[in-house]
C-alpha cells in the first residue's frame, strides 16, 4: 500500500508528478481549471495509482455558447486544408490528460466545460475511469496510440449539452428510476433546435462551407473516441445523454498492422439517449465485439457499421425506443435507420444481431450492403403508423434489382438494401417485426426471408418509453436456436428453441451467454471488484 494525500488547485500539478505505485490522490473541494497530466505514472495490478475527488471540479467551466465561434473557426480551418471539418485534429487539448500511464484509476471527478475534450489518454494501458460526471465537451474520452489497451469505462456520465434536462435523465437512472416523465422535459437545443448539418455536415454533399457565425462544430464529437487503439476496451454501465455521438473508433493504421487494432471490445449496460448521430460506430476495420443489454432511446442511427473488413460482432439482449423526431423544421436527418451499412464489405467472420427488442419509427436498414450478417430473434414493433417511412428495409424495397455489373448493382443499392443475400451471407429468421409488408411482401420483393419469420406483434407487454422492463413480451414466442462461431473457432450455443423466446427480456433477466475471453481474464479484475466491494474506491466520509 502507497501513501494517501490530498491535493489543491494550487498544488495539484506538483503533487501527481510524485505519484507511485498504490499512492491515492485525493483532489479536495475546488475548481481545476488547468489541465492536469499524468505521465509516465506506473501503478501496478494490486496496487493501481488512484485519484479521485467527488467534491473536486476539473476544466474552465467553458459554456458552449462561449466557445460556439471557436471550435466553427477551428473546423473551417480543417476544411481550408482539405481536411474534414472537425476538431477531432485538437483533442489533445484535454483538461485531464495521461500519457505513457499504466494501472491507474481516475474515479468520481466531475469535469465541466472542457472543450474540445475532458479525459485523453495516449499510449496508456490498464486504465479505469470510474464515476466520472462530464458536462459539455466535444470530446469526453478519448484515446489514441497502438499500444492503448485495457481500458474501462464504467459508471460514468455524459451530457454533453446540458441546456435540457438531461442530467436529470441520469439522476433518475442512477436512482433506479424509469424515466417516462423526464423524457417527457425539456430537451436540449442539441437535439430540438440545432440541424444535423450544422454539426457534422461537409461541403462535398452539402455544398456548404463551413458557417463561422451559426454552425455547432463543438458537438462534433463522442462520449469516447478511438484513434487506432489496440482494443481491449470495456465500456460498461455509463449514461450518455444529449450528445452526438456515443461510442466512436476510427482504425486507419499501415494494413501491416490493422488487425492489432480495433480488437477485443465489450459495450455492456448503458443508455444512450437522445443521440443526433451515432450510439455505436466502429469504422474502417474492427474484430471481436461484443454489445449486450444496453438500452437506446431516440438515437438518429443506433448502430453505424460502415467497415471495409470486420468479424465477430455479438450484438444481443438490448432494448430501446425510437418515438422522437429530432431537429428543427428542415432538418434532412431526422429519422435515421436502425442498421448503417458500407457500399462494400468484407467479413473476415459472422456479425450476428440476435435475441433484441425495439420500438421504432424507422427501417431496420435502408440501403447498401454488408456480409456475413445473421439477424434472427428480434422483436420489433414500430410507433409511426405510415407504413412507407417505417418499412423495414426501406420505402423503395419493392424496386427490382439489375441484373447486370457489379458496378450497376452498387448503384442500385446506393438507395436500396442488398437482395444479394445468398452471395453475401445475409439471415433474418425468426424475427418477429409487426409491420405490413414483413414478412410476405419482403419475400415477394426478393429478400429471402426466412421461413420462421412473422409479421405478428411481439405485444410489448407496456412500451412506455424509458422502461425496458415494459420490452417484455406479454407471452412468450418461441425462439429459433442459433449455435455462433468464437474467434476461436468453437461453437456455441447462444439460443435453444426448448429454453429462449424472441426479444431480448428471457424472463425477468436479458439473454445472455457465455462472456468474453477477453473479459473473463482481464488483469486486475477480481481485484479490482474487490477493492470497489470493500469501499476502497468510494470516497471517506467528509
Amino acid at each position: 500500500m502507497g501513501r494517501t494525500r490530498d491535493a489543491r488547485p494550487d498544488n495539484v500539478h506538483r503533487k501527481v508528478r510524485q505519484l507511485s505505485a498504490g499512492d491515492k490522490l485525493h483532489l479536495t473541494k475546488g475548481d481545476y481549471e488547468k489541465p492536469i497530466v499524468l505521465s509516465s505514472l506506473v501503478g501496478s495490478e494490486h496496487d493501481p495509482i488512484i485519484i479521485c475527488g467527488s467534491g473536486a471540479v476539473v476544466g474552465p467551466k467553458v459554456k458552449f455558447q462561449e466557445y460556439k465561434e471557436t471550435g466553427n473557426r477551428l473546423a473551417a480551418a480543417q476544411e481550408a486544408g482539405g481536411r474534414f471539418p472537425g476538431l477531432y485534429y485538437l483533442a489533445d487539448n484535454g483538461a485531464f490528460v495521461l500519457k505513457n500511464c499504466q494501472w491507474t484509476t481516475i474515479e468520481n471527478l466531475h469535469f465541466e466545460g472542457c472543450w474540445p475534450t475532458a479525459i485523453y489518454l495516449e499510449n496508456c494501458q490498464h486504465i479505469t475511469l470510474r464515476g466520472l460526471k462530464i458536462s459539455g465537451g466535444t470530446f469526453a474520452i478519448g484515446a489514441t496510440g497502438i499500444n492503448t489497451r485495457h481500458i474501462l469505462v464504467v459508471d460514468c456520465d455524459w451530457v454533453q449539452d446540458p441546456s435540457g434536462n438531461g442530467w436529470e435523465i441520469c439522476e433518475a437512472i442512477r436512482c433506479g428510476r424509469t424515466i417516462e416523465k423526464e423524457l417527457e422535459g425539456t430537451p436540449s437545443q442539441l437535439w430540438r433546435d440545432i440541424d444535423w448539418e450544422q454539426v457534422h455536415g461537409e461541403r462535398p454533399e452539402t455544398g456548404k462551407l463551413v458557417n463561422v457565425e451559426s454552425d455547432a462544430r463543438a458537438y462534433d464529437g463522442d462520449f469516447f473516441r478511438a484513434w487506432n487503439i489496440a482494443g481491449y476496451v470495456v465500456i460498461k454501465n455509463n449514461v450518455i445523454a444529449d450528445a452526438f455521438n456515443g461510442i466512436h473508433f476510427f482504425n486507419q493504421v499501415a494494413e501491416s498492422i490493422v488487425e492489432s487494432c480495433s480488437r477485443n471490445v465489450l459495450i455492456e449496460g448503458n443508455w444512450f439517449i437522445r443521440i443526433r448521430d451515432n450510439a455505436i460506430e466502429p469504422e474502417h476495420f474492427a474484430w471481436n465485439w461484443t454489445i449486450r443489454h444496453n438500452t437506446i432511446i431516440d438515437c438518429y442511427v443506433p448502430f453505424s457499421l460502415e467497415m471495409a473488413r470486420s468479424g465477430y460482432f455479438y450484438i444481443y439482449g438490448n432494448v430501446g425506443w425510437n418515438l422522437r423526431k429530432p431537429g428543427p423544421d428542415g432538418d434532412r436527418h431526422t429519422r435515421g435507420q436502425f442498421f448503417k451499412f458500407p457500399t462494400e464489405h468484407i467479413a473476415d467472420g459472422p456479425h450476428y444481431v440476435f435475441n433484441n427488442s425495439w420500438v421504432l419509427r424507422a427501417p431496420v436498414v435502408k440501403k447498401k450492403r454488408f456480409s456475413n450478417f445473421v439477424h434472427v430473434n428480434n422483436a420489433i414493433d414500430y410507433s409511426e403508423s405510415d407504413a412507407a417511412v417505417t418499412a423495414p428495409f426501406g420505402k423503395n424495397f419493392g424496386d427490382p434489382a439489375p441484373v447486370g455489373s457489379q458496378v450497376e448493382t452498387l448503384i442500385f443499392e446506393s438507395e436500396h438494401f442488398t437482395k444479394a443475400w445468398p452471395h453475401l451471407g445475409i439471415i433474418f429468421d425468426g424475427d418477429v417485426i409487426h409491420h405490413p409488408s414483413f414478412p410476405d411482401e419482403i419475400r415477394a420483393a426478393g429478400f429471402l426471408v426466412g421461413t420462421a419469420a412473422s409479421g405478428q406483434s411481439p405485444e410489448f407487454k407496456d412500451k412506455i418509453k424509458g422502461c425496458p422492463d415494459g420490452l417484455k413480451t406479454r407471452d412468450p414466442i418461441p425462439a429459433i436456436s442459433l449455435k455462433v462461431l468464437l474467434p476461436d473457432d468453437r461453437e456455441q450455443t447462444a439460443v435453444d428453441e426448448g429454453m429462449h423466446q424472441v426479444g431480448a427480456w428471457q424472463g425477468d433477466e436479458r439473454l445472455s451467454f457465455e462472456e468474453p475471453v477477453f473479459w473473463q481474464f482481464w488483469p486486475g479484475r477480481k481485484i479490482d471488484e474487490a477493492m470497489a466491494a470493500r469501499g476502497r474506491f468510494r470516497e471517506t466520509a467528509a
